[in-house]
């Protein structure tokens, strides 16, 4: 079968053509320092690297949401720290009212009393970037409010709220703030005050033996309430440690995936361009001969 020029050019070319390909190819890796640039450099290797890249989001998504939630509940946790520390205080004023004889000692500790009152009241209205931390899921409203000197009783939602901070874990973020302020108790710790309040003033002996028994009751309260948030905190202490490990080893395997081997790379560029060259050269001298080299 005889070989026309035409045949020989278009053979030519087509090398020129894979050989330009080729040095382009090496030349990307080389720049831009990946083996994958587009889908088609490996189907394979892309869809194995777009699952990584899902999950390396996933995970920096539950970090993201770790840190605000650790944000949230050491908010909380200073919040039932004050509460424990005033409910301390209040049992303090009750035994010393106890054991005062004058009115006037006893009008101290009324008033100390009724300070506590307004703390325990602004620590159980805590809010964190506008949502009220002890009003459960209806956190938009603070869940006791107060009219002269009566404190209303609880006006959040008994339903708490919780957040996945990974795929099997969540942590509660919304505490039903009923749980602390009366429990199982007949009355909320504001009612309790107030009689323990009268009774200071009144020197009731019995009164404020039965509001240091509440009060009591309410410290247990507040403490256990204190013990989850402490409890939560140490989880997601341990979780952003795993996060943060999942996170670099999931790079790791995209980088695996998706980086070039600049070695490599340089090598076959070189190589390339020396085909690339080579082929440039066969053809200059195809075209450069004449119609009696193609006779004879």
């Amino acid at each position: 079968m005889r070989i026309t020029a035409a045949t020989v050019y278009r053979d030519a070319s087509a090398s020129i053509e894979r050989a330009s390909e080729r040095l382009l190819e090496y030349q990307q890796q080389v720049a831009s320092g990946k083996r994958i640039n587009r889908a088609s450099d490996d189907p394979d290797g892309t869809a194995a690297s777009i699952g990584e890249r899902a999950e390396v989001a996933a995970v920096e998504q539950y970090t993201r949401t770790s840190d605000s939630v650790t944000a949230r509940l050491t908010v909380m946790d200073t919040a039932l720290s004050d509460m424990i520390d005033r409910l301390t205080a209040a049992q303090v004023s009750v035994i010393s009212a106890q054991g005062t004889k004058t009115a006037g000692q006893r009008e101290v500790a009324a008033l100390t009393l009724e300070g506590i009152k307004q703390a325990l009241l602004s620590d159980l209205n805590t809010s964190f970037r506008g949502a009220h931390l002890f009003a459960g899921a209806d956190s938009a409203d603070p869940p006791f409010t107060m009219s002269g000197n009566t404190v209303s009783p609880y006006q959040g939602s008994t339903r708490e709220v919780d957040v996945d901070i990974d795929q099997t874990r969540s942590v509660t973020i919304g505490i039903d703030g009923s749980t602390i302020a009366r429990g199982a108790a007949a009355s909320d710790i504001f009612a309790v005050l107030d009689s323990a309040i009268a009774a200071a003033r009144a020197g009731d002996a019995a009164g404020l033996g039965q509001a240091q028994a509440d009060l009591a009751a309410a410290f247990d309260r507040a403490t256990n309430a204190q013990m989850r948030v402490g409890t939560s905190l140490s989880s997601i202490e341990a979780l952003q440690s795993q996060l943060t490990d999942r996170r670099l080893a999931g790079k790791a395997r995209i980088a695996k995936l998706e980086d070039a081997n600049l070695a490599t790379a340089i090598t076959g560029m070189n190589q390339a361009d020396a085909s690339y060259r080579a082929a440039l050269g066969a053809t200059g001298k195809i075209t450069q001969l004449s119609l009696m080299d193609y006779l004879s």
